[in-house]
C-alpha cells in the first residue's frame, strides 16, 4: 500500500453506524455511517493488501451528500474539500480492528486514491438491514421542505415509509 503523509492519531470508530453502501462491487467501495455524536461520514475504500483494506474517512454535512447524491457534487471534490479541512486515513484487518489511524490533508494523498474528476454518482445505495432502528432523530422540517427531506432519505436508503408512520403517530399522540 502507498506510504501515507499523515499525522498518527488515536481515533475511536466504535461508536460509527453503517447507514448504507452507497458504491457496492464485490464489497463496499463508499459507505455512509454515522457517529455515535450524530454527524454523517462517508467511507471510502482505496487500497488493499494481504492482511488490510485502506479507508479514507470525511465528515460530510448532509447538504452535500444530497448535492453527491443528486449529481450536483463529485465524490472528488468531495474529498479534496473536507467539511474538516482533513481526512482520515486507516486500515482495517481482516479481525475488523482499525489501525494505521493517520489525519491526512487532502492535497497529501497519493493520486490513486483520488476517483476520477468525473466521480458523480450513478448508482443506487443499498441500506443496511437495520437502517430504520439506527436513525431516531427528531426533528422540524419546514412543511415547504418536507418534499426535498423526503427525496434526501430516499436517496440514501431510509424508508420514509416508516417516517411517514412516526409523523402520523406522532400527530396522533
Amino acid at each position: 500500500m502507498k506510504a501515507i503523509k499523515g499525522f498518527d492519531i488515536q481515533f475511536d470508530f466504535s461508536t460509527f453506524q453503517k447507514i448504507s453502501d452507497l458504491i457496492y462491487f464485490e464489497g463496499p467501495l463508499l459507505s455512509h455511517y454515522v457517529s455515535g455524536k450524530g454527524d454523517d461520514y462517508l467511507f471510502y475504500w482505496v487500497d488493499n493488501d494481504d492482511q488490510n483494506n485502506r479507508w479514507l474517512a470525511l465528515r460530510v454535512s448532509l447538504t452535500d451528500l444530497q448535492k453527491y447524491t443528486g449529481k450536483q457534487l463529485t465524490l472528488r471534490n468531495l474529498i479534496e474539500n473536507p467539511n474538516d479541512g482533513y481526512i482520515y486515513c486507516f486500515d482495517i484487518d481482516n479481525d475488523l480492528h482499525y489501525h494505521n489511524i493517520h489525519l491526512v490533508q487532502p492535497a497529501d494523498l497519493p493520486d490513486d486514491y483520488l476517483p476520477a474528476p468525473d466521480s458523480y454518482y450513478e448508482f443506487e445505495p443499498i441500506p443496511t438491514l437495520n437502517a430504520e432502528e439506527m436513525m431516531t432523530y427528531e426533528l422540524t422540517i419546514p412543511y415547504k421542505q418536507q418534499r426535498r427531506f423526503e427525496e434526501l432519505l430516499s436517496k440514501i436508503g431510509f424508508p420514509v415509509s416508516s417516517l411517514k408512520k412516526i409523523v402520523t403517530r406522532a400527530s396522533v399522540l
